[in-house]
């Protein structure tokens, strides 16, 4: 046992794992007679009709899950719709005076533009917008 270092005795373990698993596998695979023995094993110590219930409580759940998610995503749309076009015409009347925005307020318009119409806004906005595009930068 002088000789015997931790990891030689894990690798000889790990040996003698694998070499068992491999024998009962060829047992089984050719064996019928054993490979019902272990089904049986197996499903006496496992209640099938329970996983079976866990199973279909789970599909019911995830179905509702994904039912609640499509009726928040379509909210967070209308609201995240209704912050884009709030922001734009915000933008449009405290500039429309002069007519000129930073190239910061620029390229967040532009940003914010290509947002609201990806979530079908509406052509009232897209007027504004376009309107602001040609407007001068403030320097």
């Amino acid at each position: 046992m002088e000789g015997l270092n931790i990891s030689s005795l894990l690798t000889w373990l790990a040996s003698m794992i694998g070499a068992i698993t491999a024998i009962t596998g060829a047992v089984l695979g050719f064996n019928k007679k054993a490979r019902e023995r272990f089904k049986n094993l197996v499903r006496r110590n496992t209640d099938a009709d329970d996983m079976k219930n866990d199973i279909e409580s789970l599909k019911t759940s995830v179905s509702e899950l994904i039912e609640l998610q499509k009726k928040t995503d379509g909210c967070q749309q209308l609201a995240l719709q209704a912050m884009l076009r709030h922001e734009i015409t915000d933008m449009y009347y405290k500039h429309l005076e002069d007519k000129k925005l930073a190239a910061y307020e620029k390229e967040d318009l532009i940003k914010m533009s290509e947002a609201y119409e990806k979530n079908h806004g509406n052509s009232y906005v897209q007027e504004i917008v376009n309107e602001m595009r040609h407007w001068d930068l403030a320097m």
